[in-house]
């Protein structure tokens, strides 16, 4: 670890402190600004480890740079949910950073051949899952459910690709990315069944820690990845 390593991890520290004071104090706008430091933070050090393995590490700096990015504005964005163009921006934001990660895994299929009993299985699975949350969400306008049914496919599909990966190269790596995206695809169907129905108090909180939770496990699979 460098010394700016250490200050950054340091940084991500007193950011996450502050996030947790606000929140037990009800310190609204501590809050707000507090939870929109932490993955920026984290993407700097996450960079900051990946450039002692240049060249080849270039395309994963990338790639995390751009995801990263955009859910760096998307957490800016759902900061101030209450209004309604931010709101949809930060959650199309969170969607659009889904793609800069297939873009980087989608690879897996290249690779390795994958039964057709496993993709047709997958695909049941998974179709389940969306039919299951439609409904545990209760009777929604028709466009609510496509997008959700949009947005559960494409994290479906890098869950799958993660998958894969863990299937055919077992390692600290495999599992962390399969757990970050299993995280993330679980995120997609709280956020769609809870909007509709459940309204949970803290359901803020809960889809922050499990967005940070999913995106730390797949940028740091990727420094597993490659060292």
């Amino acid at each position: 670890m460098t010394i700016a390593n250490w200050i950054t991890l340091s940084l991500i520290i007193i950011a996450a402190g502050l996030l947790l004071f606000a929140y037990l104090k009800k310190f609204i706008m501590l809050q707000k600004v507090s939870s929109c430091f932490i993955i920026p933070l984290f993407a700097i050090l996450n960079i900051l480890v990946l450039r002692k393995y240049l060249p080849d590490s270039l395309h994963l700096i990338k790639v995390t740079i751009m995801a990263l990015s955009l859910v760096t504005i998307s957490t800016v964005f759902i900061a101030f949910e209450k209004l309604r163009t931010l709101r949809i921006a930060g959650r199309v934001l969170v969607v659009s950073s889904l793609l800069c990660w297939i873009s980087l895994y989608h690879t897996i299929f290249y690779i390795h051949k994958v039964s057709i009993w496993l993709i047709i299985l997958m695909c049941a699975l998974y179709l389940a899952g969306i039919v299951i949350s439609i409904i545990l969400a209760g009777k929604q306008e028709i466009k609510f459910s496509l997008l959700f049914a949009l947005s559960f496919a494409l994290s479906a599909y890098l869950h799958f690709c993660s998958l894969i990966f863990l299937c055919f190269e077992t390692s600290g790596s495999s599992v962390m990315l399969f757990a970050g995206t299993s995280v993330f695809t679980a995120l997609t169907a709280f956020h769609f069944i809870n909007q509709a129905r459940l309204k949970f108090k803290h359901a803020g909180v809960i889809r922050y820690c499990l967005l940070i939770a999913s995106q730390i496990l797949i940028a740091c699979s990727n420094i597993l990845m490659i060292r």
